[in-house]
């Protein structure tokens, strides 16, 4: 079997499990997100999959879809603009999920995925669960200018 058409049943049995249909644009976004080094907006994901044909609204459903079956997580930082990115299963000692941090650019805007090598974030269990880290400062480039 050609490796994208593996690639596209892979996903297909994903969402069967999270309880979906394999519909194209659910696929296409999934495969978008996970090939996406950042998280993306509605806007990106749609400018990001020309080749598939369906309106802005079946996308921003299908998002709203994946985010409700855990398999994508909708980010909001703060600048009213919600971003998407797959959910990738990172857990800590004791088997919890963990999501990992970001880096927002108070200057140009731009998100940076941090790793858990970059960034340790230990919430003791008796003060609750950490659902987002959000790091604010100047990127590398916006350092630099």
């Amino acid at each position: 079997m050609p490796r994208r058409k593996q690639r596209t049943e892979d996903w297909r049995q994903v969402l069967r499990d999270a309880g979906l249909r394999g519909t194209s644009a659910r696929i296409e976004l999934l495969e978008l997100l996970a090939r996406s080094p950042r998280p993306l907006t509605h806007q990106e994901a749609v400018e990001g999959l020309p080749q598939v044909e369906t309106d802005r609204s079946t996308l921003f459903r299908a998002l709203q879809d994946l985010t409700s079956a855990g398999l994508v997580r909708r980010l909001d930082l703060g600048d009213r603009v919600w971003r998407y990115e797959r959910v990738v299963a990172t857990a800590d000692a004791a088997g919890e999920a963990v999501p990992h941090p970001h880096l927002l650019c108070v200057d140009c805007g731009n998100i940076t995925c941090l790793t858990d090598d970059d960034v340790q974030v230990k919430l003791p269990k008796r003060l609750g669960t950490v659902e987002d880290v959000l790091l604010k400062g100047h990127c590398a480039d916006c350092k630099e200018s």
